[in-house]
């Protein structure tokens, strides 16, 4: 077989374009890559957090909340380690406490009432004091420890104060960082949401307290719907209690959610911290709205008589994350 005039044989095959664009793409990356991760082009996605302590953590890493909300990095201002806010210490005088002292000889030696001690270092009046113990007062008024989470406003709602009073007090502007931890001074308020938190915890420290006074009429567990007439699970407890009767947080967290449900009308749901949650069913109206931070013992509601309801009364409800636990069990 003749071979057509004009071809040439070769023992050389045709380069494929696609193969020499891979090559080209592949020495690219070789030589960028190293140059990119050592001129720091890498994006940090850490999220920041709130400092949890006001004395351990290191600055440079910690984040603060904001007045508005919002988180920020700190890098030059160092955690006070005394957990005292910037600049206020002169304000609060602290008593170490002596073998055998109570609460009334520590009031008494800081020259301020005894439900002053207590809502100042977070007591509730039934505790023995502990040798070598540090307690904090202030003549002018509360001293506030800063919670997680909490900003200027929150505070000023819970002590019913504006926020120019912390503000100016404490040598803060409403935009200042505030730290977990550290103390304010709550200038002029002789009596707080704390003396709520004493009275419904019967003076037992308690991880929770009852969230009003009254009898409970309905306990925990399965029974006849007093309006359906059908047996089921009741989750939480009944509290018979007139219409408008005030509601006060069973402990501190944030306001999870506020609106009607079914079966339990207006329900207002607080999340602590741990999982645990709060429920309020039956309400006749609110004091506060979502994502604020409430204090043990804070005014969060009226009692009422919406939803299904045989009557005015109060349901709560104590949940580890999801599941319904028996309030008797925690309450004091």
């Amino acid at each position: 077989m003749t071979r057509p005039t004009g071809y040439r044989t070769s023992n050389k095959k045709p380069i494929r374009r696609d193969r020499v664009a891979i090559a080209v793409l592949v020495l690219v990356a070789i030589v960028l890559i190293p140059l990119l991760l050592r001129s720091g082009c890498t994006r940090r996605d850490d999220p920041l957090v709130v400092i949890d302590d006001g004395g351990t953590a290191d600055p440079v890493d910690d984040g603060v909340v904001t007045d508005d909300g919002t988180t920020t990095p700190v890098v030059d201002d160092p955690v006070i380690d005394d957990g005292v806010a910037d600049g206020r210490s002169d304000r609060f005088t602290t008593h170490t406490v002596d073998d055998g002292e109570s609460i009334a000889d520590v009031a008494t030696a800081l020259g301020v009432s005894v439900s002053n001690l207590l809502a100042s270092n977070r007591l509730f009046g039934g505790e023995a004091l502990q040798p070598g113990q540090v307690l904090y007062a202030s003549s002018e008024g509360i001293v506030h420890v800063i919670q997680p989470g909490q900003t200027l406003t929150d505070i000023a709602r819970s002590y019913a104060v504006p926020v120019e009073t912390l503000t100016e007090a404490n040598d803060l502007n409403p935009n200042s960082t505030i730290f977990a931890g550290d103390r304010v001074l709550i200038p002029g308020v002789t009596t707080s949401f704390w003396n709520n938190a004493v009275s419904l915890s019967r003076g037992v420290d308690s991880q929770f307290i009852r969230p009003l006074e009254g009898e409970m009429v309905s306990g925990f567990g399965w029974r006849v719907h007093p309006v359906l007439g059908n047996r089921h699970h009741h989750d939480g407890v009944d509290y018979d209690v007139p219409e408008g009767t005030t509601v006060h947080a069973t402990a501190s967290g944030e306001v999870y959610s506020y609106g009607e449900e079914p079966g339990y009308g207006n329900l207002l749901i607080i999340e602590h911290e741990n999982g645990f949650y709060s429920l309020y069913g039956h309400l006749a109206d609110t004091f506060v709205f979502a994502g604020q931070y409430v204090e043990m013992g804070q005014a969060i509601a009226q009692s009422g008589n919406t939803g299904i309801s045989s009557g005015p009364h109060l349901h709560f409800e104590l949940r580890n994350r999801e599941y319904p636990i028996d309030p008797e069990r925690y309450l004091p």
